[in-house]
C-alpha cells in the first residue's frame, strides 16, 4: 500500500519537475548515491559534561561498540559507509593518548570491515592533558614537539588503516588580551604544520578546521576560514579547509564562504550539524541554510561526481548530551538527503536568466520554490528500491536495538 502511495506522489512530482526541464530520475540517482561520514564520538560518552557526565542510556563504551552502532545506521540508510575516529578517544588499547600503539588500529579497521564500514577521517586529539596553554601554538617547544608527534602518528593511522584523510582542529587561543603574543602563536602553528605536512605520507590529505571561539574566548589562533585558507595554501595541494557549520558568528553567510572556497579550487570538507547559540552539538535540520549550502555544492560541482577526486568530503559532527544519539544521527542523514534533493531540483536556467536581468525577487523565488517543494517522494522511492525502511528513525525505534544495547551495555559495566 505504501509503495503505491509513494509511486503516485513520485509520478506527480516528476511531472511538476519535467515542466522545469528537470529529470526526476537523475535527481533520484544522485540522492541514492549520496554518502556522508558519521562520527565515532556521537555514539559514546564524549560530550555529556554539561549535565554532570550524563549520557543517554545504551551509549557505546568503546570504539568497537561505536562501530556496531554506526554499522546499524548504515544498514538503515545505505548512506553512511564511513566512521570518523578520534585518536586518543578511540584508542583500542584504552591507554593514554601519549601511549598509543599505531598497529593496534588495525583491529579497528578489521572490525569495521566485517561490519561493512570503512574508517574515514582521522582526528588527532589536541585537547588532551597539557594543551591548556596551547598545542601546536604553545610557547613551550617540548609541548609543540609532543603534539607534532601525536599528529604524525595519527597521519600514519590515516594512511595505513583509513582513507588517508586527517582532520585538524586546534583548541589554541587565549582568554584575555595580553595573555599570548598572537603573531608568535600563529608563527608557531605555521612552523608546526609545515613540519607535519613535510613528514606526513604523500597519500594523506589534511583538512584544517577553524572555530570562532572555544576554549579561547578572546582570540582563537585559527579563527575563520581566511586563516585556515592561508595555512592550507602555505602547506600545499594536499591541504584544504574544513568548514564546520556551527563554528561561525550569528548571521555569517556560510554558503558564501563555501562558494569562495569552491571558486578557489581548493578541495575542502564540511562538518554538518545545527547550532542555536554557540556551538555545533545538534543534529542537522532540513532548514533554509542547509539547503542553500547544498545549492552551492551542487551548482559548484563538488558533490555527486563520478570522479570522486572532484568531490569534497562530507561528514557529520554532532554530539549533544541529552537526545538518543543513534536517532540523532539518523535524523541528520535524513535531513541531509532532503536538503540535497531540494538543491538538485532548483530551476537553474530560470535562476540564471533572472540573475542576468537583475530580477532580484524573481531569482530569490526560484530558490524558495525549490526549498518549499516536498521532495520526500524522491527519498522514499530511493529507499523502496534499496529495500530500506521509508523512515529510518521510526524503524530504529521499533527495531529493539535500543533496548538491546541498554540491557547488554548496562549488564556488562
Amino acid at each position: 500500500m505504501w509503495a503505491d502511495i509513494v509511486s503516485e506522489r513520485y509520478d506527480l512530482l516528476g511531472k511538476e519537475l519535467e515542466r522545469k526541464g528537470i529529470d526526476i530520475e537523475e535527481v533520484k540517482r544522485k540522492v541514492a548515491e549520496f554518502k556522508v561520514e558519521v562520527p565515532s564520538w556521537a555514539f559514546g560518552a564524549f560530550g555529556g559534561g554539561r549535565f554532570s557526565g550524563y549520557t543517554p542510556p545504551g551509549a557505546a563504551r568503546d570504539i568497537f561498540e561505536k562501530i556496531d552502532d554506526a554499522a546499524l545506521v548504515n544498514r538503515l540508510t545505505d548512506a553512511s559507509p564511513r566512521i570518523g575516529i578520534h585518536v586518543g578517544l578511540d584508542n583500542p588499547d584504552e591507554t593514554a593518548p601519549d601511549e598509543i600503539k599505531m598497529e593496534s588500529f588495525k583491529r579497528i579497521r578489521d572490525y569495521a570491515d566485517k561490519q561493512g564500514l570503512k574508517i574515514g577521517s582521522v582526528s588527532p586529539t589536541y585537547f588532551m592533558e597539557g594543551s591548556q596553554f596551547g598545542s601546536l601554538s604553545a610557547n613551550d617547544s617540548e609541548t609543540r614537539k609532543r603534539f607534532i608527534e601525536h599528529t604524525l602518528i595519527s597521519a600514519e593511522i590515516a594512511s595505513k588503516y583509513a582513507i588517508g584523510l586527517l582532520t585538524l582542529w586546534l583548541p589554541d587561543g587565549s582568554l584575555y588580551p595580553g595573555q599570548v603574543n598572537m603573531r608568535e602563536a600563529e608563527r608557531n602553528v605555521k612552523a608546526s604544520l609545515m613540519e607535519i605536512y613535510e613528514k606526513t605520507p604523500s597519500s594523506v590529505r589534511m583538512l584544517i578546521e577553524y572555530k570562532l571561539f572555544e576554549p579561547g574566548t578572546y582570540h582563537t589562533v585559527i579563527s575563520d576560514y581566511c586563516v585556515a585558507c592561508d595555512l592550507a595554501r602555505l602547506l600545499g595541494d594536499r591541504a584544504g579547509v574544513l568548514v564546520d557549520m556551527g563554528h561561525h558568528a550569528h548571521g555569517v553567510n556560510v554558503e558564501h564562504i563555501i562558494a569562495r572556497l569552491i571558486e578557489s579550487g581548493m578541495r575542502c570538507g564540511i562538518h554538518f550539524n545545527s547550532r542555536y547559540v554557540a556551538d555545533d552539538d545538534h543534529a542537522v535540520e532540513p532548514n533554509m541554510q542547509i539547503f542553500r549550502v547544498f545549492h552551492e555544492l551542487t551548482s559548484g560541482g563538488v558533490i555527486g561526481n563520478a570522479d570522486t577526486q572532484r568531490n569534497w568530503d562530507y561528514m557529520i559532527d554532532q554530539c549533544s548530551p541529552l537526545e538518543n544519539r543513534i536517532q540523532a544521527i539518523l535524523h541528520s542523514i535524513d535531513s541531509l538527503m532532503v536538503s540535497y534533493a531540494k538543491a538538485l531540483i532548483v530551476d537553474e536556467e530560470s535562476l540564471r536568466r533572472y540573475q542576468m536581468k537583475n530580477e532580484i525577487i524573481l531569482a530569490n523565488r526560484v530558490l524558495i520554490d525549490a526549498f518549499l517543494t516536498d521532495v520526500r517522494p524522491i527519498i522514499w522511492m530511493v529507499r523502496i528500491e534499496k529495500r530500506l525502511p521509508l523512515d529510518p528513525i521510526n524503524a530504529y525505534a521499533k527495531s529493539g536495538y535500543q533496548e538491546k544495547i541498554e540491557r547488554e551495555r548496562m549488564e556488562q559495566r
